[in-house]
């Protein structure tokens, strides 16, 4: 084995036996030197065994001195893995109570909900200097104070926290891998931007990086734009919660991590355009131009920059004319990475990106050739290209096993079918996105996008979501370090034993990929599907629906071809992912806020910068609060979307009753919707002063259906209130396992024996209504 590729395995090996199993250096050393010592002793003297004595990574018996040097790398690998974990953690990390703080945000914030996640750089402590980063949480912020962008400068006083110990994962450990030394929620006092860092290469790829987001979701509705933005660039701040869960119990999370396949498509692109003026070799160097500013574009995640140093690699290779095996270049990518930042050992985007890689590399061919010996080339294309793509997946799977059972505790079985089942569909979504991304500032292509290759991400949402809710898909499993490497031993010899029985004609060359026609195939399977879906047409009902946000409320009301959406949801975008499924992708007619709060009124800006608004409705107040243009209504006022629906507005007076009225939640908007001889009322975030005065006022209360007051809180839902108002449905919009406790059940029992559905368990509930008779129907 050459030296330098010997060297590199043996520091790799070092600083893995740190960080696994800890101890002095010294006994990696002896156990490295006695194994050393056995292979001399069985491979006798060096000699060139090869009839190719210069043939690139030719393994022969290495020489003693090359093995001596391999037993102080793995010394080495050991004793800079233990010197770097072994340094001080900053001053702060064991500081407790609350500290002024001033940061820099690392990336744009993470929004979940009404609460938004960031890791911020720290500059200053109670107003000395310091070094280290906080993952901090905060209130997602609402409209018209933007999110949290990369670069942010915060001040704010916040009560730091130590990091957390997880019984079943080194959590705090993979935290300080990741730069984070602290924890931070819910500042007390400021949480403001007061500046921005944000000049320079890395502000301009920021910049260049929101507008290709920016061109994706013009052209693409959610939660498709942001699948595209996530195998694009790896923009995973706007995947909904629900598409995140389908993705992590199918085993195909790794599929928006930007890593090997991106990189691959980006310089196989750029050497397949500039080989029409250039020949091959340059096109190769030319292009390595472009993986510096990439890594960057797309952030230097781990798999990110293991990609890149390989993609170096292979490309100084095919321009010297030599022909090496990829995982060579897997093994240098790995020690370089690891001798630049040895914490990574314990990182698991480093750990999944390595074991998968190997996987694809060395666990792969080997059962793709085996099967495809069995199988008729000729005859048999689309099956050979998928017997290729499940040899890929399988490979993938088995090598990360070990490395999920320690982590997570729990293996996805529907790793391998859905990793094959997807995988034409990955490769045009790619494609969907990349047209999106460079075209979608231009209207008519942004147009054609959204009207045709929305169907391509779409179905492999639909396609993801349906082996998600197959039962028993993710299995609990523990595998202890032993288990873990007889895992690893196990496979390494089931992979020798198929390449030593494997009998391939070597006449018979892999048939050309049909990744295209079977992409075609589904497209058009998908298009078909996708149009009896959305060409369902109007039934003649009219239909009010409580979209499933999360902790929030957003009702949309639909009758004649008119829609409303009343409210906004919170801030993560959540509103985007549930209205394309009621038929809404570019326009609404209006869109009316019922007051200021995050979880209401949050999605505003996204809202409005992805689908069309005719006309914007609020309050005087809340358009003043949120510095909106809009038309202003009040008390008595009525929205009319046909001859029989309109929306009236009960609460709250302007002129009176100011006391029972002064908090944001009690100057909520009460609505009520009128169908015909049918009535639902929308109560917003009200609570007990407000209720008191709607069952004092006069006003007619009784409805057929309402939505509950304040998600099920304990200050709304009075007895006299509910009373009043004899509902036969009730509807909680609700967030699941939400931080308040909503609803709270003394608040359901009020509501006695009406039907009651709530967003967290049922999916969005929609009311319909012919005028005279009510349907209710929920999403599960």
């Amino acid at each position: 084995m050459p030296a330098l590729l010997l060297v590199a395995a043996a520091y790799i090996a070092g600083t893995l036996a740190a960080a696994v199993l800890g101890g002095p250096w010294w006994w990696a050393a002896a156990v490295a030197a006695a194994l050393a010592v056995a292979l001399r002793l069985r491979e006798g003297p060096a000699t060139a065994r090869l009839s190719e004595p210069h043939a690139p990574h030719a393994l022969g018996a290495p020489s003693t001195l090359v093995l001596i040097a391999a037993v102080a790398l793995v010394a080495a690998g050991h004793a800079r893995y233990a010197e770097v974990d072994a340094r001080p953690s900053p001053n702060f990390a064991n500081l407790e109570g609350e500290h002024d703080v001033v940061a820099v945000a690392r990336d744009d914030a993470l929004l979940s909900g009404s609460v938004a996640r960031v890791d911020v750089r720290v500059e200053l402590i109670d107003g000395e200097p310091a070094e280290g980063g906080v993952r901090l949480t905060l209130p997602a912020p609402s409209p018209p104070t933007p999110p949290i962008r990369a670069g942010d400068r915060l001040s704010m006083r916040v009560e730091l926290e130590p990091l957390p110990e997880v019984e079943a994962f080194d959590f705090a450990g993979y935290l300080r891998s990741r730069g984070i030394h602290a924890l931070a929620a819910y500042p007390k006092e400021g949480g403001s931007v007061i500046g921005h860092e944000g000049g320079g290469v890395a502000g301009r790829l920021r910049a260049l990086r929101r507008w290709a987001v920016g061109n994706i979701e013009r052209s693409l509705p959610e939660p498709a734009a942001a699948l595209a933005a996530g195998m694009l660039i790896g923009e995973r701040s706007t995947l909904p919660a629900a598409v995140a869960e389908d993705l992590r119990v199918t085993g195909t999370t790794h599929l928006i991590v930007v890593s090997g396949q991106n990189v691959a498509l980006l310089l196989g692109t750029a050497i397949g355009l500039l080989m029409i003026v250039v020949s091959r070799r340059r096109a190769s160097v030319i292009t390595l131009a472009l993986l510096v500013p990439y890594v960057l574009l797309v952030g230097a995640d781990p798999p990110v920059v293991r990609a890149a140093i390989m993609a170096v690699g292979i490309a100084v290779a095919s321009v010297a004319g030599r022909r090496t095996p990829g995982w060579v270049y897997l093994l240098y990518a790995g020690a370089i990475m690891l001798a630049i930042d040895p914490l990574l050992a314990r990182d698991v985007a480093f750990q999944l990106s390595m074991s998968a890689t190997v996987g694809v590399m060395l666990v792969a061919p080997p059962l793709r050739d085996a099967a495809l010996g069995a199988l008729r080339w000729e005859e048999r294309r689309v099956r050979a290209a998928l017997i290729e793509v499940a040899a890929t997946a399988t490979g993938a799977a088995l090598a990360v096993v070990p490395v999920q059972a320690a982590t997570f505790e729990q293996l996805p079985l529907m790793t391998i079918p859905a990793n094959i089942l997807v995988a034409p569909l990955y490769e045009a979504t790619l494609v969907v996105a990349v047209v999106a991304a460079l075209g979608g500032w231009f209207d008519p292509l942004a147009s054609l996008v959204s009207a045709t290759g929305r169907f391509v991400p779409q179905s492999f949402l639909g396609l993801v979501d349906l082996l998600a809710a197959v039962p028993a898909t993710v299995v609990p499993v523990r595998l202890p370090l032993e288990a873990g490497i007889a895992w690893y031993a196990a496979l390494g010899a089931a992979v020798w034993a198929i390449e030593r029985r494997m009998t391939v004609p070597i006449a018979l060359a892999p048939p050309r990929r049909t990744g295209a026609e079977l992409t075609v195939g589904l497209a058009i399977v998908a298009a078909g599907l996708w149009f009896v879906v959305l060409s369902g047409g109007d039934d003649g009902r009219a239909r009010i629906t409580v979209l499933d946000v999360g902790q929030g409320l957003a009702v949309l009301v639909q009758d004649r071809g008119v829609s409303v959406l009343i409210d906004t949801g919170p801030p993560d975008g959540a509103v985007l992912l549930a209205l394309p499924a009621q038929g809404v992708t570019r326009r609404l007619d209006a869109l009316l806020l019922t007051h200021t709060d995050a979880d209401h009124a949050g999605g505003l800006r996204d809202t409005e910068r992805r689908i069309a608004v005719g006309t914007l409705i609020a309050s005087a107040g809340t358009l003043e609060a949120l510095s909106l243009r809009g038309e202003a209504i009040d008390i008595g006022d009525r929205i009319r979307l046909s001859d029989r629906t309109s929306i009236e507005v009960l609460s709250p007076p302007v002129q009176t009753a100011q006391r029972a009225h002064e908090s944001d939640n009690n100057g909520s908007f009460v609505l009520m919707v009128t169908i015909g001889d049918l009535r639902v009322l929308l109560t917003a975030d009200i609570e007990e002063p407000a209720e008191r005065w709607l069952t004092a006022s006069g006003l007619d209360l009784r409805a057929e259906a309402i939505v509950v007051p304040h998600h099920g809180s304990a200050t709304s839902s009075t007895a006299a209130f509910v009373e009043a108002v004899s509902a036969r449905v009730a509807i909680v919009s609700v967030g699941a396992d939400n931080r308040f406790g909503h609803p709270v059940p003394e608040v359901l029992e009020r509501y006695g024996d009406a039907l009651l559905y709530r967003t967290d368990e049922h999916g969005s509930v929609t009311l319909f209504s012919d005028g005279e008779r009510l349907w209710v129907e929920s999403e599960r």
